[in-house]
């Protein structure tokens, strides 16, 4: 397995843009005690440390959404509580086709949320196959394939401090996510 090297976002730098999207987002959110929506696994380091700069009663919870026994994405760990005429702000790792975010935002509106907003790390535009609303946004990324900071290699180098790139040997490439 090769060992990701290239260091794309240094820790600092991820953790002065997360102190300055939890600014903004304690400025929009403080009167409106919202749910913050945690993608899984991914975005768990970023939300750890972006919900503890947060100044404000909120409503922490998880989802995920994989795909299921026919190959089809679905939601396979729902969120506990209820989003109903809640505010909702879901916090995701990385965007890259947006196909999968596409498929959860519409999950949470027929939930009819009080308002649903994204917030996510890493966009890397390159691959956009679907455009979406992104109220926050950490990082533009070239189209590279990233690893650390929760981000994941077939579960490996999630533990990383910092977002680096990953170069995949050939025969990866044909079976690792994208």
């Amino acid at each position: 397995m090769n060992s990701p090297d290239s260091v794309l976002i240094s820790s600092s730098q991820l953790q002065q843009r997360i102190r300055d999207l939890a600014g903004e987002i304690s400025r929009d959110y403080r009167d409106k005690n919202p749910v913050i929506m945690v993608l899984l696994k991914g975005s768990f380091y970023f939300a750890a440390d972006l919900t503890r700069l947060l100044d404000f009663p909120l409503a922490l919870d998880f989802m995920a959404a994989g795909h299921g026994s026919s190959g089809a994405l679905e939601v396979v760990r729902r969120p506990f509580n209820s989003i109903r005429d809640r505010h909702v702000l879901l916090i995701e790792d990385i965007i890259d086709s947006g196909l999968s975010l596409s498929f959860i935002l519409t999950w949470l509106r027929e939930r009819q949320p009080a308002s649903l907003q994204v917030c996510t790390l890493l966009d890397n535009q390159a691959r956009r196959l679907v455009q979406l609303p992104v109220r926050y946004l950490g990082f533009t990324i070239p189209d590279r394939f990233v690893v650390g900071y929760g981000l994941d290699f077939r579960e490996d180098f999630r533990h990383l401090p910092d977002i680096r790139e990953y170069q995949m040997e050939p025969q990866s490439q044909k079976n690792g996510k994208s």
